[in-house]
């Protein structure tokens, strides 16, 4: 288990009040059911929401989902998928810095929450921007609403929606010429130098009421905070930095009355100088053998929080494009919407292997100055084309039915060099290529899908939908040892295996609801998703001992959803309280596990269970202050015990150079909280001679998570199975026990005219220090391991202004 070096979580006494607050309304609410108005107030704005590929009041959405606009995105700070976790329980998102993705989980559907993309994981969680899939998480600026739709997704969402799915709607070209511009500069308390943002964006009719065109751009330049003393080319500071430059131009035409079209495109660069963590306590003892590069310089020297003991630096470079074409064509019966899109991703990304080799036990650490590093290039691209009739509002039937078609091509390599091994071993190979690999998977989708909704009366409807869907998955991939299968030649000796994986099903969604007053329904859900499979990228030559053929893929895993949940605003809808019961049984969970020879992968692991409930308020107190209160409980866990077994289906004959992955009963799936609680304030200050003026704090709290499902590694099979001999068989490639943590944000808005805003802004107001995720010792060895810990501190301000 891992000890931390700070108690986390005392921040939570600063919001004391606030919280009680919040929870004395939640309890008004429900002792007092007969108080729920009988008439909707007519001087409430309704928040609207396509989450259902309809306009509906987000109230009226038979199943949980939050939505957080434009307006509060701003008043909280929120720029970032990280950011929007905090504000919404139940969507756990650990920030596991620049250089890699996120791990987005929603209600416990999870595979490792430090998610490198070598993995080859697909995700648990659909991106959208507006009806467009998409595979990064984008920044949020000149944005309408988020929506984040718990639970599967399936029918109308497709695959990788097993969780949920998250949908950025953004500002669309308007018939009105209006522009803004902005900025913000802050500190982070580790950096040594200052960060800053600026943004951008115009809007111009061109045609007047015909033809109208948005811009907008933003630029961030973030400093960072993690430090690489230990670099072979010198100490380097703040080195986990971030520049990126992101950028969206949509043009609208409507020629008529009953057509629009949007044509976008949209732009993010991102550039990162390595990973963010730390290694604190870790030091190099004077004396030691390897690397010769390390001493005496660097002896005797102890990391700190922020400091990390890799040997190279560790950059990523990501470039992703996005056009897409979204056409509605009003028939009358029927909307008919039309949406095509073509992405293409290409990344270049280094990786410290140093650690990883000298653990394989291949003589590595019989020189003195061995290190070794990775060179990825990945290219991505992606047509899609979706088309959907969307019934009008009115009468006792309501549809959505749709045909949807994804065709996608993967490319990617991986070459790992050891330099000076070669020559150290007497050997004539001059490019120093220990390893390399490389792959090019094509995978197409075809889908059909619908739902139904009967109104039985005006209080009571039931929906049923299906999606039928045909995955075809064709793999070309090759693994060469070069240095051991020749390491007198300059040759690449690759063959090509090629594989080939198809799949066809067909899944469903039941609902219904019940309108007991027009501001009260409760509501109940049936509902299934799915997540295609893959393939793990895996020697196929004979370095490896042990390799199987089950262990070169893995199969799509299913989940089938069962909630209960109520939707409900009270006295004149000044108060507003949802919340939800849920229990998704999971089937084949794609999980990471271990090969021989320390290889991750992803593996099919049996079954499991996720259960909670969720839990939001949102109170107007008066009408200068508004509270917010929502919380959510999650235990997922693995449900039967799982061992994996030869290609026979029986258990293979294990040697001591042969890894067994064990799932056990009862075991926490990986980076999910079991509690999660967000609380927020916004206070309008009464005096207002000198502009309006705002004071907002928010506080949220997670509690501890695991950071992969625990594999059990033995030697010899048991049966019945048994946990391993020893505790040091018992290590896994990333696990830990991660404590949980709370954070606490402070803001003060001023507004000294309509057209400008200035905030001044403190994120993690007491400076907490907690870890999200972590690169582990059993295979990354002492130096080679590191800690994600949150963000320091950071204080800014920032300023906007309209035209």
């Amino acid at each position: 288990m891992t000890t931390q070096k700070r108690v986390t979580g005392k921040a939570g006494i600063h919001l004391a009040l606030l919280a009680t607050a919040s929870v004395v309304a939640l309890n008004i609410g429900a002792a007092l059911p007969a108080m729920a108005q009988e008439e909707p107030a007519t001087d409430v704005t309704e928040v609207i929401v396509t989450a259902t590929r309809r306009a509906t009041s987000v109230q009226k959405v038979p199943y949980n989902i939050s939505v957080i606009g434009a307006s509060d995105l701003s008043t909280k700070g929120i720029t970032e998928i990280a950011e929007l976790g905090r504000a919404m329980p139940g969507l756990s998102v650990r920030d596991v810095g620049s250089r890699d993705d996120a791990s987005i989980i929603l209600r416990g559907l999870s595979v490792d929450p430090l998610r490198a993309s070598t993995l080859g994981d697909n995700g648990s969680v659909a991106t959208y921007i507006n009806d467009t899939p998409v595979t990064n998480q984008p920044k949020i600026f000149d944005i309408e609403r988020v929506e984040v739709l718990r639970g599967p997704q399936g029918t109308l969402y497709g695959s990788g929606s097993l969780g949920g799915a998250i949908r950025y709607i953004v500002a669309d070209p308007k018939m009105k010429y209006e522009a803004s511009a902005g900025g913000k500069v802050y500190q982070i308390n580790e950096a040594d130098d200052v960060s800053y943002e600026v943004n951008g964006m115009i809007n111009m009719p061109l045609v007047e009421d015909k033809l109208a065109v948005r811009v907008a751009a933003q630029y961030l330049d973030d400093s960072g905070f993690t430090d690489y003393p230990f670099v072979i080319t010198g100490p380097k500071t703040d080195l986990d930095f971030e520049q990126r430059t992101t950028a969206r131009a949509s043009l609208l035409w409507t020629p008529t009355e009953t057509f629009e079209a949007t044509l976008s495109y949209y732009t993010d660069n991102s550039k990162s100088g390595g990973r963010t963590g730390g290694n604190p306590g870790f030091s190099l003892p004077p004396g030691a053998s390897y690397p010769a590069f390390s001493y005496p310089a660097n002896a005797g020297k102890v990391l700190g929080d922020y400091d990390i003991g890799l040997r190279f630096e560790e950059p990523y470079s990501m470039h992703y494009q996005l056009t897409a074409l979204e056409m509605k064509y009003d028939l009358g019966f029927a909307d008919l919407i039309s949406s095509t899109s073509y992405t293409k991703k290409t990344g270049l990304g280094h990786r410290d292997q140093t650690d990883l080799l000298l653990g394989l036990g291949f003589g590595y650490e019989n020189y003195p100055d061995f290190r070794a590093f990775t060179t990825e290039v990945d290219d991505f691209e992606a047509a899609v084309q979706e088309l959907r009739l969307v019934s009008s509002d009115g009468g006792s039937f309501d549809y959505v039915a749709g045909l949807y078609y994804a065709n996608e091509g993967t490319w990617g390599t991986s070459s790992e060099y050891t330099p000076g091994f070669t020559q150290f071993i007497g050997a004539t190979r001059t490019d120093d290529l220990e390893y390399f690999a490389k792959s090019d998977v094509l995978y197409s989708e075809w889908a059909a899908f619908g739902e139904l909704t009967w109104h039985i009366n005006d209080q009571w409807q039931i929906t049923g939908g299906a999606r039928a869907f045909k995955l075809i998955e064709k793999s070309t991939e090759c693994t060469a040892l070069p240095l051991y299968e020749d390491p007198n030649s300059s040759v690449v000796n690759c063959p090509d295996s090629v594989g080939k994986t198809e799949v066809e099903d067909t899944i469903y969604k039941l609902n219904t609801s019940y309108q007991w007053t027009p501001d009260v329904m409760v509501y109940g859900t049936f509902s299934q998703g799915f997540r295609r499979g893959g393939v793990n990228l895996l020697p196929s030559g004979g370095q490896f001992v042990g390799i199987v053929e089950s262990q070169r893929q893995y199969a799509p895993d299913t989940v089938d959803n069962y909630e209960v949940g109520v939707r409900s605003q009270w006295f004149d809808r000044k108060l507003t309280v949802n919340a939800a019961l849920f229990n998704i049984n999971w089937q084949d969970v794609q999980l990471s596990s271990l090969a021989p020879g320390n290889l991750p992968i992803i593996a099919n692991a049996g079954e499991a269970n996720s259960k909670g409930v969720e839990l939001e308020t949102l109170w107007k107190a008066t009408d200068a202050l508004t509270l917010s209160f929502g919380y959510a409980y999650t235990n997922a866990e693995i449900s039967e015990d799982y061992v994996k077994a030869d290609d026979n289906g029986t258990p293979a004959d294990f040697t001591d150079d042969t890894v067994i992955s064990d799932f056990r009963d009862g075991t926490s799936l990986p980076g999910t909280p079991e509690q999660q609680i967000s609380l927020a304030a916004d206070y309008t200050l009464p005096f207002t001679d000198y502009g309006l003026m705002t004071l907002h704090a928010d506080y949220s709290y997670s509690s501890g998570i695991t950071t992969s499902a625990e594999p059990y590694r033995c030697a010899v099979y048991q049966e019945p199975v048994q946990p391993c001999a020893s505790a040091n068989q018992n290590a896994n490639l990333d696990y830990a026990e991660l404590k949980g943590f709370s954070q606490t944000n402070l803001s003060f808005g001023w507004e000294p005219m309509d057209t400008v805003g200035v905030k001044l802004f403190v994120n993690n107001v007491f400076d907490e220090y907690a870890y999200v995720a972590q690169q582990g010792e059993a295979t990354y060895g002492l130096q080679g391991k590191f800690f994600i810990p949150i963000r320091p501190r950071v204080i800014g301000v920032s300023i906007n202004k309209k035209f």
